[in-house]
């Protein structure tokens, strides 16, 4: 009697301990999972915040159809990217859609005069921005960025 008793206590840690490490591990796994889903979700959520929305875009327009008419071709703005002008959209104006300040200058890209003569449009966030607008240049641009 009593040696069985003493016998199945000392067997009780041995077999409940496989269990409680598969769940150690399963618990430590999930853990794991969930720390690096929310440090997903923050990154996306700071990235909406800071950056621009799907509908702040620029379109510039380096051809014109028979008609006459220029062909705008839209991209989706990133927040603080220089984007080259191409010599062929260079004073065809743009059309900015969405909230954000659109900053263009006639200097390249590279290097630091992008200020020089920079010419911005801003749309503000509370006003209309599920439209387009024109802006024409004053001259010619070589590169623009969105600071949303």
């Amino acid at each position: 009697g009593p040696q069985t008793k003493l016998g199945s206590k000392s067997l009780c840690p041995v077999q409940s301990l496989s269990p409680t490490l598969a769940a150690m591990k399963f618990a430590l796994a999930a853990l794991v999972a969930a720390v690096a889903l929310a440090h997903c979700e923050a990154t996306l959520l700071s990235a909406g915040v800071k950056g621009c929305g799907p509908q702040t875009k620029v379109c510039l327009a380096g051809f014109k159809n028979a008609a006459g008419d220029l062909q705008f071709e839209c991209k989706v703005a990133v927040d603080g990217e220089k984007v080259a002008i191409k010599p062929s959209e260079a004073g065809n104006g743009a059309k900015v859609c969405g909230p954000g300040h659109f900053h263009f200058s006639p200097m390249q890209c590279g290097g630091d005069k992008f200020d020089y003569k920079k010419a911005t449009t801003e749309v503000d966030a509370s006003a209309t921005t599920t439209s387009c607008q024109e802006v024409s240049f004053p001259y010619d641009m070589s590169c623009y960025s969105v600071s949303c």
